[in-house]
């Protein structure tokens, strides 16, 4: 099955899923509780690996590995970022963690853990050439 639409259209849908992941975090996230905070860090860390999918995979055959790369850093980067929300979010409604061991581990060793994963998973999405935008047509 190959998904081909607009460029816009797959930028806005990584967007969206993108604020779904923070908002289903600041909805809902440790307000029920830290068993719940911890299933909305994984349900946002998916949204955020699909929305990473979804801006690099239509890169195409040629720039698989450039896609990859790219996938591994951003996720990285927002496994980071979410560790931060998480951490704030825990301690401003009641909890008691140690913001800067959680922020680490997660920076350290869980961010490029799924950076190699969502990267590699991207490459290969890009490689085979399921996702892509499209083609430009040419006014006359």
């Amino acid at each position: 099955m190959t998904v081909t639409a607009p460029r816009l259209t797959l930028i806005l849908a990584a967007a969206c899923l993108i604020g779904f992941g923070v908002l289903i975090q600041m909805a809902v996230g440790h307000r029920l509780g830290v068993g719940a905070g911890q299933a909305t860090e994984m349900v946002a860390m998916a949204s955020y690996a699909a929305a990473i999918v979804l801006l690099l995979a239509p890169l195409g055959r040629a720039r698989a590995l450039l896609a990859g790369g790219l996938a591994i850093i951003l996720m990285a980067w927002a496994v980071h970022l979410n560790a931060r929300l998480s951490a704030n979010l825990e301690n401003q409604f009641g909890g008691n963690v140690i913001a800067a061991h959680r922020i680490l581990i997660n920076t350290v060793i869980i961010g490029p853990a799924l950076g190699i994963v969502v990267g590699i998973a991207t490459g290969l999405i890009a490689r085979s050439g399921r996702i892509r935008w499209t083609p430009k047509t040419r006014a006359s």
